[in-house]
């Protein structure tokens, strides 16, 4: 109960008292009301004494009313202050919500993080592990290409050796070759000459054709390394012509008779002559 109603409270009951008391002045009425009344402590002092009373309780009411006013006012202004407070506290609380809802969105976004970054970690892991596998077959490897190389060296060594050794025989054959040369040329030996008595590998043409005679005259001779009783083969455009054997010679030119034998078609002047043919 405020104190409004507390004030009217008191008003009513002492009302309910003056009525009382002048209910009971009626009911005297066989007296003389003007000693009642104007008596010594008839109904006028009693009167007065409530009025005085009355004026103390509305003075007292005004001083209720006036202290409920400023309670009022106070109340409204402590209400206002905590309404604004509330409203602080509303925004604050907005804001803790929205950064909590931000922190949850950087938490989801962290532990996402943290799992890339654990399998990121364990494919680095594996990777490191193959690596250092790697590293072993490697360093294996190499100590097997060290012990290979150090072999290789030794056998390097020996072959330098062995160089040295021919190289030395080398230039003691090159000096004997040489001096085989001088006496070749000196006793006119042709070094190039087949030793089987094969004529060595020469190509040159018909000049002339002697068909009555079955003799040809070719454009090759003993300084090409052909000897009596050497064999040429006479070709046209990759076509086998026949066979000639040779008589005599000269040092640019020779005589040869046509092998009826081997004859597959008529010899012409120009027709290709060899020695051999592969």
């Amino acid at each position: 109960m405020t104190l409004l109603g507390k004030s009217f409270t008191v008003v009513i009951f002492l009302l309910s008292l003056t009525f009382m008391v002048l209910a009971l002045a009626v009911n005297a009425s066989h007296r003389n009301w003007r000693n009642v009344v104007l008596g010594p402590a008839g109904y006028k002092e009693q009167i007065e004494a409530i009025s005085r009373q009355n004026e103390q309780l509305e003075d007292a009411k005004q001083r209720a009313l006036a202290d409920l006013s400023r309670e009022q006012v106070a109340r409204r202004t402590a209400l206002a202050a905590l309404q604004t407070q509330l409203d602080q506290l509303q925004e604050e609380l907005q804001l803790r919500i929205s950064s909590v809802q931000t922190l949850e969105g950087e938490l989801s976004n962290l532990a996402q993080l943290d799992r890339i970054r654990a399998t990121e970690l364990q494919t680095l892991t594996e990777t490191a592990e193959k690596l250092r596998e790697q590293v072993r077959n490697e360093q294996q490897n190499r100590d097997e290409l060290f012990a290979q190389t150090l072999v290789l060296q030794d056998r390097l060594n020996e072959l330098r050796g062995v160089r040295q050794e021919l190289e030395v025989r080398n230039t003691s054959l090159q000096k004997e070759l040489t001096r085989f040369r001088e006496v070749a040329d000196h006793m006119g030996i042709d070094p190039d000459a087949p030793l089987d008595g094969a004529p060595p590998a020469r190509n040159g043409n018909v000049l002339v054709v002697n068909r009555p005679k079955s003799l040809v005259e070719v454009s090759i001779g003993s300084d090409d390394g052909l000897r009596s009783g050497h064999e040429l083969e006479v070709t046209r455009d990759d076509r086998y012509i026949g066979r000639l054997k040779v008589l005599d010679t000269e040092p640019n030119r020779a005589v040869a008779e046509i092998m009826r034998d081997y004859s597959e078609g008529f010899i012409l002047e120009g027709d290709r002559v060899d020695t051999s043919i592969e």
